[in-house]
């Protein structure tokens, strides 16, 4: 059945894609068939999303704990995706990278809770790669933000931005401190000083 199944897929993404395209494919159904063949062959979720941080090796970043950026899963956008809105926020005291928020020294965190009713394919590593951290695996909230939104949901992405989110309108959070120096050396490729329009730092701040 397997194999008829494999057989019938892989006739219809050929007459889809590009050969190049239908090989990329094959090669990530492979590993999430590897991976998590019942949850793949059962569950309606994508083949990104079957590969999730207990089929990473010990000491990848899947399975470090923490949340990936939102930019890194949101076409380079440092901002909450659809489907999720700001739960809460942390301070960064001594930030020491050269990215987003080089100038300050101190990076805000926020993270991007699922609304209520919405789903991000369960949780799996970013992009499906165990070099990439997870998304929707940590159900946790801060609560500064959006406190008219009930519940606690699983954290999708993160956002970063290089000043106090309470200062921010459209955020809607509240003062009320919190901070994670571990956080400081967090890093993303696409979190550059080119996106300080997104998380509201004003020209000349």
């Amino acid at each position: 059945m397997t194999k008829r199944l494999a057989d019938r897929s892989a006739g219809l993404l050929e007459r889809r894609t590009s050969r190049r395209g239908f090989l990329s494919r094959a090669a990530l159904v492979a590993s999430a068939f590897a991976v998590a063949p019942i949850r793949y062959l059962v569950r309606p979720v994508s083949a990104w999303a079957a590969i999730g941080p207990g089929g990473c090796p010990a000491g990848s970043r899947c399975r470090d704990g923490y949340t990936e950026f939102c930019c890194s899963i949101h076409h380079g956008e440092n901002s909450c995706p659809s489907g999720s809105y700001v739960g809460g926020w942390w301070k960064c005291t001594h930030y020491g990278g050269s990215r987003l928020c080089s100038g300050t020294n101190v990076r805000y965190y926020l993270d991007c809770n699922l609304k209520p009713g919405h789903s991000a394919g369960g949780c799996h590593c970013a992009n499906g790669s165990c070099g990439q951290r997870r998304v929707a695996c940590n159900v946790f909230r801060y609560g500064q933000c959006n406190t008219q939104i009930g519940g606690v949901t699983a954290i999708v992405c993160r956002v970063v931005t290089c000043v106090n989110p309470a200062s921010i309108p459209f955020y809607n959070c509240n003062a009320t401190y919190m901070t994670d120096n571990a956080t400081c050396g967090h890093e993303a490729g696409c979190l550059k000083e080119s996106h300080a329009r997104i998380v509201g730092k004003s020209p000349g701040a």
